[in-house]
């Protein structure tokens, strides 16, 4: 199972985004700044954009889904109960998961953000996706909600997951690195020998690969576990 970009590019006002590279089965991390393109190239990658030239191929992936940053985009219905049911989903497995039990009569719109993304994401991950596109994620979520994300993301380690965060605290096991620049997408290479690659990489992770040669994940309880080998 494959996702190939072959010399993708689009155009937008005096913005211009190019991408090349394979996106294999695993959890990949496109990181970058603020503008640098990381949210169109997953519009591109969840089939929702067309670039104006180049080439996509999807090796075996048969459905996909692109998960947005603010979960209001994806609001179809009026209630909780509805909205899980739009999705096709078990109501008492999703109301459980996105720690909702017993409010399935609710209106979507007295829910919080942070529970709205929460019924999101739960109706997401229990589905079943050869590739899924997830564009920040973590934002507008509590510590506990970031972890509970995160943790069913380790645990799924079948199709394509590519994460979109500029925000490195709180994430799954990861294995492959790619950083959006100006436009440009780099291929940074597979966790862990991509860190040491990694031009702008945080400072906790520089600070790693400085006392610790052989740190051997992106996870945040790989990072909370290298801090504490180094520190004793």
């Amino acid at each position: 199972m494959q996702l190939t970009l072959e010399t993708v590019t689009i155009q937008r006002g005096g913005f211009s985004l190019l991408a090349s590279g394979t996106f294999d089965q695993g959890v990949h991390l496109l990181t970058g700044r603020v503008g640098s393109g990381k949210s169109t190239l997953g519009e591109i990658l969840g089939n929702v954009l067309e670039p104006a030239s180049g080439r996509i191929v999807r090796d075996e992936i048969r459905s996909s889904v692109l998960s947005m940053q603010f979960p209001e985009y994806h609001i179809t219905t009026t209630n909780v109960m509805e909205e899980i049911l739009s999705w096709g989903r078990n109501p008492d497995q999703v109301l459980e998961t996105a720690g909702l039990s017993g409010r399935g009569r609710d209106d979507l719109l007295t829910l919080s953000r942070g529970e709205l993304k929460r019924l999101h994401l739960a109706c997401l991950i229990l589905g079943r996706y050869d590739l899924m596109v997830l564009d920040e994620p973590f934002a507008g979520l509590d510590e506990e909600a970031r972890f509970w994300i995160s943790s069913h993301l380790s645990e799924r380690r079948d199709g394509i997951i590519v994460i979109i965060s500029h925000d490195i605290t709180t994430l799954p096991c990861i294995d492959h690195l790619w950083e959006m620049q100006n436009g440009v997408l780099n291929d940074i290479g597979k966790i862990p020998d991509a860190l040491a690659r990694w031009d702008t990489a945080p400072p906790l992770i520089r600070y790693l690969l400085k006392n610790d040669s052989n740190l051997s994940g992106l996870s945040c309880q790989d990072i909370v576990e290298a801090v504490c080998r180094i520190r004793g």
